[in-house]
């Protein structure tokens, strides 16, 4: 069986990131947190589908594909060095 290589997300441009609202940079965090929807839907007072919007509006904006890469991507905003 092959791996396969996850591709990295490209860089987080001040464009992509004016793009975000309030609500959207939460959940970035809650993601970088390891926190799952449903936590951050409670942490934030709105409803898991709402969180679910939110990750996808995320996706789009930041050009990425998946969850572990938004939170790469928050990782990077962060100036965090660890291993995620």
């Amino acid at each position: 069986m092959e791996a396969t290589v996850q591709e990295m997300p490209a860089p987080i441009s001040g464009a992509m990131l004016a793009q975000l609202t309030p609500t959207q940079l939460k959940v970035m965090r809650g993601v970088h947190s390891g926190l799952l929807n449903k936590q951050i839907a409670y942490d934030l007072g709105i409803a898991e589908a709402t969180v679910k919007a939110h990750m996808t509006a995320l996706m789009r904006k930041l050009n990425v594909r998946n969850r572990t890469q938004v939170a790469i991507a928050a990782q990077a905003l962060s100036g965090d060095t660890r291993h995620a």
